[in-house]
């Protein structure tokens, strides 16, 4: 079996970083320059000196020029604490969409373990929930065959209806990979809940090419994968017209629900060269630079 990602894919890898869009609530020193203010080595800004205040950040060249006192404010850096969740729901198993999930798993742990910072990770497997807690850029290769080794599981339960018992209290950055295909009561009540926590949430949406471009004509038995029910449909011009209408509409609220509550989304279309693609789209949105 290949590897989720080549090795030209990871060179490139080695050139971009997660960006940070909260601040960081751990007090781990890290890579990744924090909303705080502490004692690292990129300066920030200065501002008036107050009793209390550490003597040894005085400017005195400062004071020397206008005889105040101001002290020198340095950017804290602490580290990311990102925990990553994969639906392994049915749906998810349908034509590349699956590998396409595995891909960008492995993509965004591969950015955390490069730049030292801590990863988390969870999806649900047969009778229980598989998980990852590993930090250093040791770990790469075992995260990445871990993610290999994961398969879509049978519908116990809806994806989103325990997504948020999975992410840890610690976490910071949270990357849930999906196919967005959920009622969008459901989604809005994921995304309320999540909004109670002082988290960065970012969903990402991928699907197959069979979804983006149906290749139907004609009388069709279709089974839903998740609950198994069927419809017996004839597929005509017009039926795939409003399929297409349907589709955008739904992932249009998806967009917008998430936005309500504070929370980013970015859908990620199975494409020639997708990983390459990806990566475009993640710099576009600012998630990665």
């Amino acid at each position: 079996m290949a590897p989720l990602l080549t090795t030209s894919i990871m060179n490139k890898l080695a050139n971009y970083r997660i960006v940070s869009r909260k601040r960081q609530a751990n007090g781990r020193r890290g890579t990744h320059a924090s909303q705080r203010f502490g004692s690292s080595l990129d300066f920030s800004d200065f501002r008036a000196y107050e009793p209390g205040d550490d003597v040894r950040q005085i400017d005195w060249n400062v004071y020397a020029r206008t005889d105040k006192l101001f002290i020198k404010r340095f950017l804290d850096e602490q580290e990311m604490r990102v925990h990553i969740v994969l639906d392994t729901t049915p749906s998810m198993n349908d034509g590349d969409k699956w590998l396409h999930a595995q891909q960008i798993t492995a993509l965004f742990g591969q950015l955390v373990l490069t730049h030292d910072d801590s990863l988390s990770f969870s999806a649900k497997q047969p009778e229980r929930l598989q998980s990852f807690r590993k930090k250093g850029a040791m770990y790469r290769h075992v995260f990445q065959k871990k993610v290999e080794e994961l398969q879509v599981t049978q519908a116990e339960e809806p994806f989103f209806s325990s997504l948020a018992a999975q992410i840890p209290k610690d976490a910071n950055s949270v990357f849930i990979i999906t196919d967005g295909l959920e009622a969008l009561s459901e989604f809005e009540k994921t995304c309320q809940h999540l909004a109670r926590r002082p988290k960065d949430i970012r969903f990402i949406l991928v699907s197959s090419q069979e979804e983006q471009e149906p290749d139907y004509f004609g009388d069709y038995l279709l089974v839903d994968k998740e609950s198994s029910e069927s419809l017996n449909v004839t597929v005509t011009n017009a039926m795939i017209q409003r399929y297409e209408t349907t589709r955008k509409n739904h992932f249009e609220q998806l967009e917008k629900l998430a936005a309500r509550y504070g929370h980013s989304l970015v859908f990620v279309p199975s494409q020639p060269d997708f990983l390459t693609a990806a990566l475009h789209q993640f710099v576009r949105f600012q998630w990665i630079r």
